[in-house]
């Protein structure tokens, strides 16, 4: 099984070079022929040809897509396009080999098709936005094969076939002797809204026994419409997020993409995360159940990437992981306690060392479990260790420990390695039966070899080695018990590992686990290499525009340039002149006439009053007089709302688009997405950019996007949004000052990071 899962890396790995040119945006791109497609995974620098027929400006039809990236060819597709989004049978190929063949539904590839690599392995199953996710068989090139579930590229649950005939099993992700048969059978109403009941492990169940229930609507077998809502059985909202597949039988395998959030019983947000192609992709933030940062991390398409901070409820750091592509700092991390004295520590991550740790031969075996557990089986009569370089400095205060299970309890003699440069040059505490020892050894010399001690702390099977290094002294404990106290020891090495000797005739196994070395910092000089970049406060926020609320229920209309790229939206406004503030999220999106509707998301969010202002569906005359409302530069001008007034200049924008009003309103950055008002109380556009003064030598010349293509927006949203009507009768008579007065607790600050 050992090369069976080697080899499917190697193929994993293989696709993974093609997810690097992914990115959180989808964009139309010009084909260079009057010709437009769509591109899920746009990212900068990427150019296509279209060679096929098209229709209103849009790649329709079968052809063939090359894209390229900086000029460097990409990929290529060849097959249907409708309206310039992949629909219908095509053949994906990447530059590194691969192919995918398959059914394309709104320029995914989702369902069965098959995959090939250059380097001879192939999948034939299901697949989720391009992953292989589902059912499936993987053929390796020599031989061995792979039939059952595949979840995110990887075998999950099902038979390994070694190129030797060797078979085995996986379930869940773990090598067990044989697969447990589960019968399960369920069969969703296809278009109508349901409730589905889980237990406290997200297992499906009967509504007495559950913890959780969920609301869903499926569109088709598997594929849920629009938003997913959980909540707590007593009725709260548990969580929201976007899976553009279901797996009916392991909630924990189904496909996610874009935002999910994940709230306490209080209504605050416990979690806030982005999901792309079902890899986090983007921020990562949790909070207390008082709505403070508990922790924010970065992901990188599912690998961490940047500085991962963790915050005590006072706002203090506690511990600052540093990753580059998923690799943490130098395998160490810095961790400030309560009381403010920081640590360097070293957690091995059993799996991330791997190749150091695995060991097959005559004195056993060394496999490793998990990111903290590995388990060491001595063979009869042998000794079997592991070890792993630590980097702490052997002249610092130190604490290491390591935990082990002797699943023999009584044989053998587990002892923990620290110190270590090689055999010859090493410390040892060491447990057998009720009994410890220590042993210092220096080349080749033992210098220190105790006699074999009771100690009433010993477990039979579960023990914690700790070594303290403080000051002039050692401290050895056991279980949290000092058994020992020696003079100072200036270590050789900075290994540190496990060894277990057998002397029955029968294999004896042990696990170990937690492997972990804190490091003392002088708090004056804490290395700069292991402190938060400033980049990574998200109490910064990093952008900002305007917007205005739609309803009383707190959906809010913006331009999708304000929110784009965005993992945190923040809205701020007035009410009886004082702020409120709440988090909010992304309900739709217009990417086109750039558009977007957030929502708030906050249960102690209040009911607004009815809004008093309605939106024109008409357009209106060149010359109507009209005045915008919003939040310009409010980072330099400050965070009231701004008024600015003028006229529509021209009923159409650049090249007569038709979609915007040229307006002659003062607007600035920050204005984007704020209301345009008429002198009858309608909202008739949304503010959105400037012509380019420098480049063209205008001046005021600016473009707001008409109210009609907000309102169709509305209605293809996933959440149905009731538009209110104005409600006083009298706002046309009312002096302008009377009006903006009325309309100013309705327009919102929008922050993003």
């Amino acid at each position: 099984m050992k090369i069976a899962l080697f080899l499917f890396f190697l193929f994993a790995h293989s696709m993974y070079g093609l997810s690097q040119t992914y990115t959180l945006k989808d964009k139309w791109v010009d084909c260079g022929n009057g010709c437009q497609l769509l591109d899920p995974y746009y990212s900068d620098g990427v150019s296509f040809t279209w060679k096929g027929p098209s229709k209103g400006g849009k790649a329709n039809g079968y052809g063939t897509a090359i894209k390229y990236v900086n000029g460097e060819y990409e990929s290529t597709y060849v097959g249907e396009y409708k309206m310039g989004i992949r629909e219908g049978k095509g053949t994906f190929t990447h530059k590194d080999g691969s192919s995918k063949t398959g059914t394309f539904v709104n320029g995914q590839l989702i369902g069965r098709g098959k995959m090939t690599t250059e380097d001879g392995h192939s999948y034939d199953g299901e697949f989720v936005n391009y992953r292989m996710h589902g059912n499936g068989t993987i053929r390796y090139a020599n031989g061995a094969k792979f039939v059952g579930y595949v979840s995110n590229d990887s075998p999950y649950t099902g038979e390994f076939t070694n190129y030797n005939g060797e078979i085995s099993f996986i379930q869940e992700g773990i090598p067990v002797e044989h697969i447990d048969k589960r019968n399960f059978s369920y069969s969703p109403k296809i278009g109508q809204r349901l409730t589905e009941y889980f237990d406290k492990d997200w297992n499906r169940c009967d509504a007495k026994s559950a913890a959780y229930y969920r609301l869903i609507t499926y569109s088709a077998p598997h594929v849920p419409k629009g938003v997913v809502k959980d909540y707590y059985i007593t009725g709260e909202l548990q969580s929201e997020q976007y899976p553009v597949y279901v797996d009916y039988e392991n909630d924990s395998q189904s496909f996610l993409e874009g935002e999910q959030i994940f709230y306490y019983k209080n209504g605050k947000i416990e979690r806030k995360q982005q999901y792309y192609n079902n890899r986090l992709n983007g921020s990562s933030i949790s909070y207390y159940d008082d709505g403070k940062i508990a922790s924010e991390e970065f992901y990188y398409f599912g690998t961490p990437n940047g500085d991962a901070i963790e915050y005590y409820p006072n706002g203090k750091i506690a511990t600052v992981r540093k990753y580059n592509n998923g690799q943490l700092h130098n395998n160490k991390y810095l961790h400030i306690t309560e009381d403010d004295v920081p640590f360097l520590i070293y957690d091995e991550n059993f799996i991330r060392n791997k190749d150091a740790w695995e060991y097959h031969g005559q004195n056993g075996i060394v496999q490793v479990n998990d990111e903290v557990s590995i388990s060491m089986q001595a063979s009869p009569e042998r000794m079997i260790s592991g070890g792993i370089y630590t980097g702490f400095s052997p002249m610092s205060d130190n604490i290491i420990s390591v935990v082990t299970n002797q699943r023999n309890p009584g044989q053998g003699i587990v002892s923990f390695l620290f110190g270590f440069k090689d055999w010859d040059n090493l410390c040892a505490l060491s447990i057998a039966g009720d009994k410890y020892q220590f042993t210092y050894k220096k080349n080749g010399v033992i210098v220190q070899n105790d006699e074999w001690a009771f100690s009433e702390y010993i477990q039979s099977d579960i023990n914690q080695f700790s070594v303290v290094n403080s000051g002039e002294k050692i401290r050895l404990y056991i279980n949290d018990k000092q058994v020992k106290e020696v003079g100072r020891i200036y270590y050789d090495g900075s290994l540190c590992g496990v060894s277990l000797y057998n002397s029955s005739l029968q294999p004896i196994v042990a696990d170990v686990a937690q492997l972990v070395v804190h490091e003392v910092v002088n708090p004056s000089n804490i290395p700069q290499d292991y402190l938060p970049d400033e980049k990574s406060n998200q109490n910064t926020w990093k952008g900002n525009g305007s917007g205005f609320f739609l309803n009383k229920e707190g959906y809010i209309a913006t331009n999708y340039h304000v929110i784009e790229g965005a993992s945190t939206l923040q809205a701020n406004f007035t009410r009886n002149g004082k702020l409120e503030s709440y988090p909010a999220s992304v309900v739709a999106t217009d990417q086109q006439n750039d558009l977007a509707i957030i929502r708030i998301n906050d249960s102690s969010f209040k009911m607004l009053p009815s809004i008093p202002y309605g939106l024109l569906s008409r357009t209106k005359d060149t010359g109507s007089e009209v005045f915008a409302l919003g939040y310009p530069m409010a980072s330099v001008m400050g965070k009231e709302v701004k008024f600015t007034d003028g006229k529509i200049s021209s009923k159409s924008g650049i090249q007569g688009d038709v979609r915007v009003y040229q307006i002659s309103v003062p607007i600035q950055p920050g204005n984007s997405g704020g209301p345009l008002f008429d002198m009858d109380g309608n909202v008739v556009g949304i503010t959105s950019s400037g012509l380019n003064r420098e480049y063209f030598k205008s001046e005021n010349v600016n473009y707001a996007i008409k109210a009609s293509y907000l309102k169709n927006l509305m209605e293809a949203c996933p959440e149905e949004i009731i538009l209110e009507e104005k409600t006083d009768i009298h706002i046309s008579s009312a002096t302008l000052t009377e009006r903006i007065k009325q309309y100013e607790d309705y327009v919102v600050l929008i922050l993003t990071k």
